[in-house]
């Protein structure tokens, strides 16, 4: 009897581990990636306690650092989602970055157009603009993977070079502004930038979520006892009121400094967050998301089970190139306010070790893009203060990528062993 029940704990136990193996295999891979980076530095001559100490004050020392991370995190973010929701159809959309460039380019040609149109008019207009240029440049590769059999990788890898040199021969060519020096076009009306935030603004969010938390958290167990008591009454109301109070605070800084704000941050950092998240209610909560699930798991049993799989990757292909024009759309409105050929410096890329990081789950991406972001930006930092060719960053980010993937499959065979 003892030991049935010895038996039956670490089996509950075993199944407790491999319940979490996704989430255990991020900092077992990160350990061995830190360490990988630290072995690397040490046999270059650098030190490497400096430079892990200086990654982290470079992405978060000062404000000017965190909205800087903030600012590398949307067009991450974006790309990472484009590539995901295209993967959850096994359609592998390799061609984020021209759909980034072409989304860019038809929003420009919308928003230079706009000088006299309000703000509030005009942004949503170019949005649509940028998220529709993505589409665009996706539909030949698709209408190639579902009517010619056509693989989907060589036709958005080559729909990348394409969109490059549009862009470099327009902003070259027919867009350029003449009284630049640098190959690109005239500024965009200001009307059509994206409005600036404070990062501290930032810090008001989250402690409002967490104060909204706590209040949902307080009104569950008020209902759940049934207990109209006066001790859970003045608590949910008192969370509730700080959590409001402190998010007014924060609009109001955001009202008062507006345009005055000496920080590039721009509203599209919240916006990013709440695509992320559509995208996972879509993906887990509709019907279209179990269909674009069951078609990547299984196009076949899926087709037999009643769903058009053509429709679904269509669909799923259509909001991956959208989302990846979204992403350029950011960078044009939100960063540099005009268009120049070569503004991203391979974000479409980067999108898909980010998508890979976070084990292709919406949730999971938001802090991979995150934890990207904060090793670029530290990397350069690592670079000014220690003297460490920021290059090595990039190398730290794919072995990175790589032992959580590894891990994860290490666990996932052992599990099913």
């Amino acid at each position: 009897m003892v030991k049935e029940l010895e038996y039956k704990k670490i089996k509950t136990e075993k199944k407790l581990f491999f319940k979490y193996q996704s989430y255990l295999s991020y900092p077992i891979g990160l350990f061995l990636a830190i360490l990988v980076f630290c072995i690397t530095l040490w046999l270059l001559g650098y030190d490497p306690i400096s430079a892990l100490v200086s990654i982290p004050i470079g992405a978060f020392g000062n404000t000017n650092s965190l909205s800087e991370t903030l600012i590398r995190f949307i067009p991450l973010l974006l790309t990472a989602m484009a590539f995901l929701i295209a993967l959850k159809a096994r359609f592998m959309n390799l061609g984020i970055e021209g759909q980034l460039y072409i989304g860019a380019l038809l929003a420009y040609l919308v928003g230079a157009r706009m000088e006299i149109v309000p703000s509030f008019i005009a942004i949503p207009l170019i949005f649509i603009a940028g998220f529709i240029g993505g589409v665009l440049w996706l539909v030949i590769p698709l209408f190639m993977k579902t009517k010619l059999g056509v693989n989907e990788i060589f036709p958005t890898v080559v729909m990348n070079f394409i969109a490059m040199f549009v862009i470099a021969w327009l902003t070259n060519g027919p867009l350029r502004d003449p009284a630049s020096f640098n190959p690109r076009t005239p500024f965009l009306p200001e009307s059509t930038w994206m409005p600036l935030i404070d990062p501290i603004f930032i810090i008001y969010v989250f402690i409002s979520i967490f104060g909204l938390a706590v209040t949902i958290k307080i009104y569950l167990k008020w209902k759940e006892r049934k207990v109209h008591t006066t001790r859970y009454l003045a608590l949910f109301f008192t969370f509730l009121t700080l959590s409001i109070i402190t998010l007014s605070i924060g609009l109001i800084e955001v009202i008062i400094i507006g345009e005055n704000s000496v920080y590039r941050l721009y509203i599209g950092v919240f916006i990013v967050v709440i695509i992320a998240l559509i995208i996972y209610i879509i993906l887990y909560k509709t019907t279209i998301g179990y269909k674009i699930r069951a078609v990547g798991q299984n196009p076949r049993a899926s087709e037999h089970g009643g769903v058009d799989v053509t429709r679904v990757v269509i669909t799923a292909g259509l909001l991956s190139g959208g989302i990846a024009g979204l992403a350029g759309f950011m960078e044009v409105f939100g960063v540099h306010h005009y268009l120049i050929g070569g503004f991203s410096p391979g974000f479409g890329y980067m999108g898909i070790a980010v998508a890979a990081l976070g084990i292709f789950q919406p949730i999971a991406v938001i802090f991979a893009a995150l934890f990207f972001a904060v090793l670029q930006v530290g990397g350069e930092s690592m670079q000014r203060g220690a003297g460490i060719p920021v290059d090595i960053i990039f190398i730290m980010q794919a072995v990175l990528v790589l032992t959580v993937l590894i891990v994860k499959k290490w666990m996932t065979t052992r599990n099913s062993s």
